[in-house]
């Protein structure tokens, strides 16, 4: 294979009230990888607890995470992003094997390990020991390239505050730049049934993220938002339709 992907990874742990299960994912991580705690909007029993945390925003939400994770990136090449409410098994093969997957495979774009749970049936593990190709992954816990990132932020928080939609735009993304958003079926986290955002003001803000976005990308959303187009299956017949029915130059 030609060529290598340098890595030099950022982990950002992402919380809102679940504080002691954030700090002992950075505890964690810590003696692998550079590691960050943004927190949103919880309180602190103490300052003892509230030092654990790099940053804690008010009214920032996901997207002002993300923002504040970029510019926290120095010399990084990639950002993991992971919930404070996920569950990794093994630490180190987490960042060893993201590590493997870039530097063996320089045109991955997104990655995300396989989950327990997610409303994406893709998310999960379909035992291929291996990473497939996808249309876009979950945004618990995955991988972003810093080019990537140079495009989505900062994100507008007066639009999109929420951050509903940003893991399909990375997805866009994949696809029009030619590198693949990837789900790893050789490492499995879990991610608790119920979790997440799902209100009515959460969808209103992701359509009026996507206004704000080229045509392509909003017809990419549409045709994402059919389970069938989420898979592997869906990954070429969507790369498929963006070359022939969108080949606008962005």
């Amino acid at each position: 294979m030609k060529g290598t992907q340098e890595i030099n990874l950022l982990v950002a742990v992402t919380n809102h009230k679940r504080n002691q299960e954030a700090i002992a994912l950075k505890k964690s991580f810590e003696p692998h990888v550079d590691t960050i705690l943004i927190d949103n909007d919880s309180p602190f029993e103490s300052d003892d607890e509230k030092q654990f945390f790099d940053y804690a925003l008010q009214g920032a939400y996901y997207s002002g995470q993300i923002n504040q994770a970029y510019e926290h990136m120095k010399d990084h090449t990639h950002l993991l992003i992971i919930n404070s409410d996920i569950t990794v098994h093994d630490f180190k093969k987490l960042i060893d094997r993201i590590k493997d997957v870039y530097s063996q495979h320089p045109d991955v774009g997104v990655y995300a390990p396989s989950a327990h749970y997610s409303p994406h049936n893709h998310m999960a593990d379909m035992g291929t020991k291996d990473i497939r190709k996808v249309t876009f992954t979950d945004g618990f816990c995955y991988v972003i390239p810093k080019d990537f990132l140079d495009i989505l932020c900062p994100i507008d928080l007066s639009v999109n505050k929420i951050g509903h939609g940003v893991e399909i735009f990375l997805g866009f993304l994949g696809i029009k730049h030619k590198k693949p958003t990837v789900v790893d079926d050789y490492i499995l986290v879990n991610h608790p049934s119920g979790s997440g955002y799902s209100s009515k003001e959460a969808r209103l803000q992701r359509d009026n993220f996507y206004e704000t976005k080229s045509r392509a990308a909003q017809v990419f959303h549409s045709w994402v938002s059919h389970d069938i187009l989420k898979s592997r299956f869906g990954y070429f017949f969507v790369r498929l339709l963006m070359k022939f029915y969108l080949p606008e130059k962005e």
